[in-house]
């Protein structure tokens, strides 16, 4: 599975590189186009001075330019929600003079505040702070404590000590201290302190491993998480006893630990045992995760990883191309019964790529065949990976060949391949993000602040119209009104229309939002992230961005939760129906409209 600061990068067959998720970038250019009609300013008739009060937060925040008294006044507001949102904005602005405040507000009465306070205090990091979290995740109400416990595990080694001292003294025979602070808790609080652990490096995997006990799913599946993700090889044999649990995410999450580096020398056989199994687990995602790890002992489950290219389910076949070459290493009879096994371009494309770069004589010849046909993805596909210049003179004529293509986006990685990165203009998303900003009008923000602020607001709701299905998703307006502004906009417009999914990664994430016409992920605005509590959930929709306050048009859906982009990319929708098109969704598929109700 690719790092997290991968997760937004564009596909480089389809798309080449546009929104990768690092690197700071500077001076966002806000939307230029028209807003949704509306939205649209003209239609407000009169301010109102209370949603002016809200606009002119909304404009500090996107304007990154710090007003106190505004702070302050919103903070002594009567309004309960805009005390809460005011409270909030201090850490998404990082107005650091106010963070003695949010360290009082963490216990205010209001439970909205308080966990907005502890959130906060999250995002800014203030390790003066810690005590109070640690109290709060003691004895706040579970709302509370939960954020708490996150804020404790973004700041990371200072807040080492107060983290494992939540979890007691240790205990003979290795069990759970039933007179520890995590173990009073309610369940959701002691998984939030469990997915805090995983932010620690190293793992305090003593520590934690006997929480696998804990009778609460939630748990158990929050301290697996912290293993796999970190492939903790202390870790290794406790997830082994667990690889029947009934939770499929706790599967996942065993599955994804075996690796043959993990589980080393002694677990070797027990964990080909198991891996045996989980590649035919009833649950797809297991599956996924299962064969990349299987892939990692090479030919001694070679098979196995063979047997998932006859998968029902697409992106388990992608999962076993992605990792042949680990598996079937310069066994010619594997490759060749795995591209006889699956002929769709999603699975072909990728055993071709490593096939290629192993300079194995399998598939001779298709790159010709698919420079020829007639659906501009094989033709951009027959141009190889598109990274920079073909050097070899079979993929230099076909690039050639290509440079008159009918389509623009063959037309580009064709130059790519012929000319090198450094002579598409406008390839680089940063020399983008140098333009100074665009000035909104307060009229725009006041309309924003009616439009999603206004209480019993409905949400927007969005339906993409795939070549395989429906997604449907619901628009967190009232947490990111900017950034769901832009997104209707792009939809209203239809700029979204015949669209591709050029980046998709099985159980972790699926990626478009590319308005350019060429492929290059290029977006003429710029847009500022606005963190909220919603977290990367299965289902959740975020902004892709290339860096703090870089978002542009594309955005991506998570297959799986990810604990780790929380607060540290938007969240600001999620998937309410088309669950199964979702899933079933693979690198290439089109993206044909994305209507707004």
């Amino acid at each position: 599975m690719r790092s997290p600061r991968s997760l937004v990068r564009m596909g480089t067959v389809y798309g080449l590189s546009a929104l990768a998720l690092a690197a700071a970038c500077s001076a966002p250019v806000r939307p230029s186009p028209d807003p949704a009609p509306a939205l649209r300013p003209d239609t407000v008739t009169a301010v109102d001075p209370v949603v002016r009060r809200e606009a002119r937060l909304l404009a500090m925040l996107d304007r990154r330019e710090v007003d106190t008294a505004l702070v302050d006044s919103l903070l002594s507001d009567a309004d309960a929600t805009r005390r809460a949102r005011a409270t909030l904005a201090i850490g998404q602005g990082k107005i650091r003079p106010r963070y003695p405040q949010l360290r009082a507000l963490v216990q205010d009465g209001d439970t909205a505040i308080a966990a907005n306070a502890a959130y906060a205090l999250g995002l800014v990091r203030d390790t003066t702070a810690i005590g109070a979290l640690v109290r709060a995740v003691g004895g706040a109400p579970a709302s509370v404590a939960r954020e708490a416990a996150w804020a404790l595990g973004e700041m990371g080694e200072p807040a080492r000590g107060a983290m494992v001292g939540l979890l007691g003294t240790t205990v003979r025979g290795g069990g759970i201290n039933t007179q520890s602070v995590a173990f009073a808790r309610p369940f959701d609080v002691r998984a939030a302190i469990m997915l805090a652990m995983a932010r620690l490096q190293p793992y305090p995997v003593a520590r934690v491993i006997p929480w696998l006990r804990d009778v609460d799913v939630p748990v158990v599946r929050a301290v697996a998480y912290g293993i796999a993700r970190q492939r903790v090889k202390g870790g290794a044999r406790a997830m082994l006893a667990l690889r029947a649990h009934p939770d499929e995410e706790v599967r996942q999450y065993v599955a994804r630990t075996l690796t043959k580096a993990t589980v080393g020398d002694s677990l070797n056989a027990d964990a080909q045992t198991v891996l045996r199994t989980l590649v035919t687990d009833s649950s797809e995602r297991v599956r996924i995760n299962a064969v990349r790890s299987a892939a990692t002992f090479g030919a001694a489950l070679a098979s196995e990883v063979l047997a998932r290219f006859s998968d029902p389910v697409p992106n388990v076949r992608v999962a076993a191309a992605e990792f042949a070459a680990d598996a079937f290493g310069r066994d010619e009879t594997r490759w060749r019964a795995a591209w006889e096994a699956d002929t769709t371009l999603a699975v072909r494309r990728m055993l071709l790529g490593a096939m290629r770069k192993s300079a194995l004589p399998v598939a001779l010849g298709v790159e010709d065949e698919w420079a020829r046909h007639p659906d501009w993805r094989y033709r951009v596909a027959s141009l190889g990976d598109g990274e920079g210049r073909a050097t070899e003179e079979p993929a230099l004529t076909r690039s050639r060949l290509l440079l008159a293509d009918s389509n623009p986006r063959v037309r580009r990685v064709a130059t790519l391949r012929v000319e090198g990165p450094t002579r598409v203009a406008g390839d680089s998303i940063r020399r983008e993000a140098m333009r100074r900003p665009a000035e909104r009008p307060i009229t725009e923000y006041d309309a924003l602040v009616r439009r999603y602020w206004t209480p019993g607001a409905a949400p927007a709701i969005a339906y993409l119209d795939t070549e395989i299905g429906t997604v449907t998703l619901e628009l967190f307006g009232r947490e990111a009104p900017l950034i769901v502004e832009s997104f209707v906009a792009l939809a209203q417009r239809g700029q979204y229309g015949n669209g591709m999914f050029h980046r998709i990664v099985p159980n972790f994430v699926v990626q478009d939002g590319d308005v350019s016409p060429d492929g290059s992920g290029r977006s003429d605005f710029m847009l500022r992230e606005s963190f909220s509590r919603q977290r990367h959930g299965r289902g959740c929709v975020g902004l892709a961005t290339s860096g703090p306050d870089t978002g542009g048009s594309q955005f991506y859906l998570c297959h799986s939760a990810q604990p780790h982009l929380d607060g540290a990319y938007t969240v600001f929708g999620r998937v309410i129906a088309g669950w199964e098109v979702l899933d079933r969704l693979v690198q290439g598929h089109l993206l044909r409209a994305v209507r707004i109700e």
